[in-house]
């Protein structure tokens, strides 16, 4: 009965670093710029683009219909 409490801990054990892995992975990958063109503020406006660098902040933000 041991052994298969040891196998299943091992089973379990390697389930969980594998999915660390693979969330890291995942979140180092980080996010695209294309992904954020036009970002919709929550007042109803939208940013037209973002600047990432040093800080992401928006780059012109719109409030009225087709101004990007």
């Amino acid at each position: 009965m041991g052994s298969r409490k040891t196998i299943f801990m091992t089973c379990l054990m390697w389930l969980l670093v594998v999915s660390s892995i693979a969330l890291c992975a995942n979140a180092a990958t980080g996010a695209r710029p294309e992904a954020f063109e036009q970002g919709v503020h929550p007042q109803g406006c939208r940013c037209c683009f973002f600047i990432f660098k040093p800080l992401i902040h928006c780059g012109r933000v719109c409030c009225g219909d087709d101004c990007c």
